[in-house]
């Protein structure tokens, strides 16, 4: 699994605390079976998210995941 640098040497981004900063953020997620997610978790080593489904386009939300925290980061501020 790619793992999510603590710095990003282009912009000087802290990618870990943005995404420690974003939780109960929701998102556009394509790995949701509702197409979006809210990010409930981020793990200590900053690798792996902790998502749950929301209810959109008429689907029933609620399912609990986990993803690599670089699709997340992307997700949510890319």
């Amino acid at each position: 699994m790619m793992s999510l640098k603590l710095q990003d040497e282009a912009n000087g981004s802290f990618k870990i605390f943005d995404l420690r900063q974003a939780k109960g953020r929701e998102f556009s997620d394509n790995h949701s079976p509702t197409l979006r997610s809210k990010l409930l978790e981020v793990s200590d080593c900053g690798n792996v998210c902790t998502v749950i489904s929301v209810e959109a386009y008429n689907k029933q939300g609620g399912k609990i995941s986990k993803q690599p925290s670089y699709l997340t980061w992307n997700a949510l501020f890319y």
